[in-house]
């Protein structure tokens, strides 16, 4: 692939096309709003400047911007879609762009939590290319991303898709069923829940949840993810003696776990309340910076 475009250029579509233009690739952007067109530009060259600093390189292709998405789209082999997360937004955008780009030409959403099987009954013409590819943010630096193909997406198509992901330096993941959250978004919802019940319920702050993680089981699960790191648990009995060995303890946990499937009265308030207090008066910019710097080292580690 030697074309992409990312139309929707806010914080992911800016990371998105970035990571391309680094890879060497031509990348047409585009969004409704030039005047966000024009600043995304400027975050754009940001996160170019980021990762010349990092790798000790120049990126290898450009960034274009496309006053239409007729402009943006008409000559790539492939689009990232990053626009809001309205699905109605999404299938009149895919759509679109079904009518107006190459046939062979791949179409990609970046959402979160729509189901591709709802976005992909837009598409008339050529269904078979389109799919789910869900970052991790920021999708310039972190390497996963969550491949959902949908009910109509060609076996082909996922398998290019994969290589070239591989190729930008991610880690691709297939999710074979389409379901609400994709994986890592679902794993995080969980323990999100927990986090916020332990901190409304006065078992502890934010900011000590956050401890319990970064010098917990965040460090075991950046090197090996959980079934290693509870395979290793289990000792030479591996996973099956970890399993059983700590039945009763972790059905202990569950049964007291939060269970709510909404926001309980007033927790919003609560946790931006003590968020704030954690921050004292943190600036986001320069932790966003530090954070991906220390991203990169991490990354250095596990690879």
């Amino acid at each position: 692939m030697n074309k992409a475009a990312c139309v929707g250029v806010g914080l992911i579509g800016s990371s998105w096309a970035a990571l391309l233009a680094w890879k060497g690739l031509t990348v047409y952007i585009h969004d409704l709003n030039i005047e966000i067109t024009k600043r995304a530009l400027n975050e754009i060259h940001k996160i170019l400047k980021l990762l010349t600093d990092l790798y000790g390189s120049e990126p290898k292709g450009e960034v274009i911007i496309s006053k239409t998405l007729e402009e943006a789209v008409e000559d790539v082999e492939y689009v990232q879609e990053s626009v809001v997360e309205d699905l109605k937004v999404k299938k009149d955008l895919f759509e679109k762009i079904d009518n107006i780009s190459k046939h062979e030409a791949i179409i990609a959403s970046s959402t979160s939590g729509l189901r591709i099987s709802e976005i992909q009954r837009a598409v008339r013409n050529y269904p078979e290319r389109c799919l789910i590819v869900h970052p991790f943010n920021p999708p310039h630096l972190m390497p996963l991303v969550e491949v959902v193909p949908g009910p109509e997406t060609s076996r082909g198509v996922v398998g290019k898709v994969v290589d070239f992901m591989k190729k930008l330096g991610k880690n691709p993941i297939i999710v074979k069923k389409d379901v609400p959250g994709m994986v890592a978004n679902r794993l995080q919802a969980a323990l999100w829940r927990e986090a916020i019940n332990l901190v409304v319920n006065a078992v502890v702050t934010p900011e000590e949840v956050d401890v319990a993680i970064r010098y917990g089981p965040g460090i075991r699960w950046a090197l090996m993810g959980i079934f290693l790191t509870f395979h290793l648990g289990g000792g030479k009995g591996g996973i099956k003696y970890f399993m059983k060995s700590l039945e009763a303890t972790f059905e202990n946990i569950w049964n007291d776990l939060a269970s709510w499937t909404e926001y309980p009265e007033n927790s919003m308030a609560t946790i931006e309340e003590r968020v704030n207090e954690y921050l004292k008066g943190y600036d986001l910019e320069k932790l966003a910076e530090w954070r991906d710097k220390k991203i990169f080292e991490i990354l250095k580690l596990i690879k």
